[in-house]
């Protein structure tokens, strides 16, 4: 979905500055594409490496990372919200049993549209997320 990129040059590409914390997060996202996180859990896994990591330094990187679209804040149900790269448009998978969230490609979204829209819309780009179980989780049902 997304060509390669190293967080230092992601950050330079969209005029942030390179903090170890950015980076840190950038790394994350990188290293496993296609993967969202809670921002806990960000935080939980940088811990490692960036011992001081404060919880609300790890929200404030998040904040800036989307609002230069590097990354998307999805609303996920219960009000949690997890963050993924977004270095290209995609759509989502959801599994029903381990909620766990992927990024996909859907077929003839492009042709997607509004039936009836309201008066003086203009819109910008449709998000669609399937819903089914994943892998893993079809592997342990028909394992058991």
């Amino acid at each position: 979905m997304a060509e390669a990129w190293t967080a230092e040059a992601l950050l330079r590409d969209r005029l942030l500055r390179v903090t170890p914390q950015r980076q840190g997060v950038l790394q994350l996202f990188l290293a496993e594409p296609g993967r969202h996180w809670t921002a806990d859990q960000i935080r939980i896994r940088l811990l490692g490496d960036m011992p001081g990591l404060a919880r609300g330094t790890t929200y404030k990187v998040l904040d800036e990372l989307v609002r230069s679209r590097i990354c998307e804040e999805i609303a996920a149900p219960g009000g949690t919200s997890l963050y993924g790269l977004r270095l290209a448009p995609h759509q989502h998978f959801v599994c029903s049993r381990c909620q766990r969230w992927f990024d996909v490609e859907a077929l003839g979204i492009e042709h997607l549209g509004l039936a009836n829209p309201p008066s003086g819309v203009q819109v910008f780009e449709a998000a669609v997320v399937f819903h089914g179980i994943c892998g893993s989780c079809r592997e342990v049902t028909d394992a058991e």
